[in-house]
């Protein structure tokens, strides 16, 4: 907790932000510190630790204290002033974020079932991997984290988090992952969907509580990408997302409500953006393709303001013109840039063009039941909003990134689906999980007008009450409105917590049971792996066939393997053994390559791999009886061999 929120909330108290603002910036700013400071340590000699983040936390902070007393005002509504609080107010936004925490824990802890559970998937053999190489080797920066598999960049924000934890906690990498993955969706998710709802309505209490329970109502996030994947890394990006699409239209001037420094704003925003490209990059092109109407709307707002003035020059507009084609042209060169090779987006549509627009509306995306609750509210909303023409950027960014949902899942492989959509891999589960982070808004909206014109007719005429105490919440709430919001708030989460989460849920919570049967590592292989450290040495080298889960020794036990993941870049000369180790006492051209690579022991999980495939492997077959290995221990089907064949 003190490593999500602590530096960013410094930074974001010396940026002069206060209240519900500051709690819900702080894991963003802090995220980016994070990311930059792992950067950073290796060039300064330093090995990754707290101290970096602490040093650079100190050096931001000032300088944001130095901008923000050059710009005057402060970054907070009116509601948000300490000397004036109101701390019924206080309360209801806390206990908002409280039932948000509540509800999505609730949900992770039951997907996680374990403290130690670990997801049973392809990529987390990569991502634990990363967690250990980042603590063996003391660098986290995201340039040199993916030297582990001879690759070059890979955004590492998500594994520099989860590396801290470890190391500060000396607990087990799975569960840092676990403690880190509920941290970032069970608080940084709903703070952030809080936040945004503000910018639309105003920081009242009604709406941080309708934002905190929607926040919790839909499977395709935070739970989808904790189960598809799994995608950590785009998991924490796409946690930030709410954050910085308030932030981008606080700064537009687009929010409710005035903005008491535009400069400090920007500055905000941009702090956020290190670390959510660090987190992934896709993130940052989805927060491109949400603030693509935001930014249209101002550029004609601006365009228009310009052409009414008498004394304008005859180049102003068409060089505003000029200027907005400019930037459009700059953003498509940025969105064929910023994406992954295009041999590597080879995901299919899985649907047809009218169910996956059937899908968006009724919030149910990757065949989930319909969140019904949360359709109505969205659709509500929608509708209200076009009808006032307010916040039309709203329903600008529903449109665009429903658009792009609609084109993965639907539209045939080919050149355009893969422009439109070949940033997040043409994958539709990625797309789905950006889906509630523009839904949601409009679901409060939805929920807040209804609130508006039904709940507060009605109880304005209670004795006490009055319609300040209602909507504005300035003074202290009768009983009345207390009962009014738990009903209201009950109400809620009954109506969201229904099949769609739930289906999410034991979606997830299959990818993380250890059974017998377990796709990557078994009950009996894990048991193997609990006794390695009291029987293996330290500086032991083993191998393994990566596909069926052995290269987690390495996560799990902190012995070296020959690959750290299953689509490693493989060590010279390791061919031949996955091939014929176990002709290590006949042929002569064996030996050579295990005494060049130090290898020493050899873990047999069988050839059940993680998508039930096989790989080959014949090689690690047989070692007892073909005399080149003796076997050391055993749990069921899964042992270690020590070789001896090879002096």
């Amino acid at each position: 907790m003190g490593l999500l929120f602590v530096p960013g909330a410094l930074v974001a108290w010396a940026s002069r932000v206060r209240g519900m603002a500051l709690v819900a910036i702080a894991p963003a700013i802090t995220v980016s510190i994070v990311a930059v400071s792992a950067l950073l340590a290796p060039l300064a000699n330093m090995k990754w630790s707290l101290l970096p983040v602490l040093l650079l936390t100190a050096v931001i902070a000032a300088i944001a204290l130095l901008i923000a007393s050059r710009f005057s005002g402060s970054f907070h509504a009116p509601d948000y002033r300490f000397h004036s609080i109101n701390w019924w107010v206080g309360v209801g936004h806390a206990l908002a974020l409280l039932a948000a925490a509540f509800l999505i824990g609730r949900r992770l802890v039951a997907a996680f079932g374990r403290p130690e559970g670990f997801s049973q998937t392809f990529d987390n053999v990569f991502h634990l991997n990363a967690v250990r190489y980042i603590l063996d080797t003391g660098s986290g920066s995201s340039i040199t984290v993916s030297s582990m598999t001879g690759g070059g960049f890979y955004p590492a924000a998500w594994h520099d988090l989860v590396a801290l934890v470890a190391s500060i906690t000396g607990s087990e990498i799975p569960v840092s992952v676990n403690v880190v993955n509920i941290g970032i969706g069970a608080l940084v998710w709903p703070l952030g969907c809080i936040f945004l709802a503000h910018q639309v309505l105003g920081s009242r209490v009604v709406v941080s509580v309708t934002a905190g329970i929607l926040s919790a109502g839909f499977g395709a996030f935070p739970l989808l990408l904790l189960d598809f994947g799994v995608l950590y890394p785009n998991f924490l990006g796409n946690a930030l997302l709410p954050v910085a699409v308030g932030l981008a239209i606080r700064a537009m001037g687009l929010a409710n409500g005035a903005v008491e420094s535009k400069p400090v704003a920007w500055l905000l925003l941009l702090s956020v953006l290190p670390g959510i490209a660090l987190a992934h990059p896709s993130s940052i092109m989805a927060l491109v393709a949400m603030s693509l109407a935001p930014l249209l709307i101002l550029c004609s707002r601006y365009t228009l303001a310009v052409a009414r003035r008498a004394d304008r020059s005859p180049l102003m507009v068409p060089g505003m013109i000029l200027l907005l084609l400019v930037g459009l042209g700059m953003i498509a060169v940025l969105w064929k840039t910023i994406r992954p090779p295009e041999i590597a987006a080879f995901w299919p549509p899985v649907e047809t063009t009218a169910r996956a627009f059937g899908e968006v509306i009724a919030s149910a995306t990757i065949g989930r039941s319909v969140s019904w609750v949360v359709m109505v509210l969205a659709v509500a909303g929608l509708i209200s909003l076009i009808r006032r023409r307010s916040h039309i950027w709203l329903v600008g960014m529903y449109v665009i990134t429903s658009g792009l949902f609609v084109i993965v899942a639907s539209f045939p492989f080919g050149e355009m689906r893969t422009f439109f959509t070949g940033v997040w891999y043409n994958d539709p589960p990625r797309l789905a999980s950006l889906l509630p982070g523009v839904i949601l808004p409009l679901g409060v909206v939805g929920a807040v007008r209804g609130w508006d014109r039904f709940v507060v007719p009605t109880f304005a005429a209670f004795p006490f009450a009055t319609k300040s105490s209602l909507v504005r919440s300035s003074k202290r709430p009768p009983y009345v409105v207390v009962v009014a919001g738990l009903v209201f708030a009950s109400l809620l989460v009954l109506g969201t917590q229904q099949a769609n989460v739930r289906e999410a849920t034991s979606s997830a919570a299959g990818g993380y049971q250890l059974t017998k049967d377990s796709p990557l590592i078994s009950a009996d292989e894990m048991s193997l792996l609990t006794r390695i450290n009291n029987e293996i040495p330290k500086d032991a080298i083993l191998i393994g066939n990566p596909w069926n889960g052995s290269a987690l020794a390495y996560a799990f036990t902190g012995r070296q393997v020959i690959q750290f993941h299953i689509l490693s870049e493989l060590r010279p000369g390791s061919e031949k053994l996955y091939t014929s180790l176990n002709t290590a006492a006949t042929d002569p051209s064996v030996c050579p390559i295990v005494e060049r690579l130090k290898l020493t022991y050899v873990l047999d999980f069988g050839h059940r791999e993680v998508h039930g495939g096989d790989n080959g492997f014949r090689g690690l077959d047989n070692l007892a009886e073909a005399g080149v290995a003796t076997l050391i221990d055993s749990e069921g089907a899964a042992k270690i061999y020590k070789l001896t064949a090879c002096g």
